[in-house]
């Protein structure tokens, strides 16, 4: 992934990203939790049982101590690939509402481009099906593709530059 196509933060929509990590990773971080519980009751009954016994279990609290050193390691991974996710999804979101507000605007001259790894790239390669029907066929006093000075337009490898290129998600949010 080039450094130009990266976000500059995780959090790009707080809202939808909250309840994506949420839904994502409640259930597995409340399942570590709870396996962590267990097995630290276990471990006190048999502390217990070995005191009552007047055994010796040297290595029964490193194992508790590795245990809940695994489950929370796996809890903090958990939420950080919900997050990663969530940006996966709150990014390409975000600029799929701007592409509605383009069109809404009058604005069919544009293609919706997602970065590599993106989710939602059926939705943006439909509304792309849309605008090129659109550009096609399109509707009085809306502008199109052809319209454009094609020749005055620099766009690298034979693309139409249309100022929708990716750009670090901080410029964006302050321009909605």
């Amino acid at each position: 992934m080039g450094g130009n196509e990266r976000r500059r933060t995780l959090v790009v929509n707080k809202e939808a990203q909250k309840r994506i990590v949420f839904a994502v990773s409640l259930f597995p971080a409340l399942a570590l939790a709870m396996a962590t519980m267990i097995i630290a009751v276990f471990c006190r009954k048999l502390m217990g049982e070995a005191a009552r016994t007047e055994a010796a279990l040297p290595s029964l609290v490193p194992l508790f101590i590795s245990s809940l050193g695994f489950a929370l390691v796996s809890i903090l991974i958990i939420f950080n690939q919900a997050l990663r996710f969530s940006h996966r999804i709150a990014g390409p979101a975000y600029r799929l509402r701007q592409a509605c507000s383009r069109i809404m605007g009058g604005d069919i001259s544009f293609r919706v481009q997602l970065r590599k790894g993106d989710h939602l790239t059926e939705v943006a390669d439909s509304l792309n099906d849309l605008l090129e029907w659109l550009n096609e066929h399109p509707p009085d006093g809306v502008e199109v593709l052809r319209d454009l000075d094609l020749n005055s337009v620099a766009a690298p490898q034979g693309q139409i530059d249309t100022g929708d290129a990716p750009r670090p998600v901080e410029s964006a949010m302050t321009e909605a």
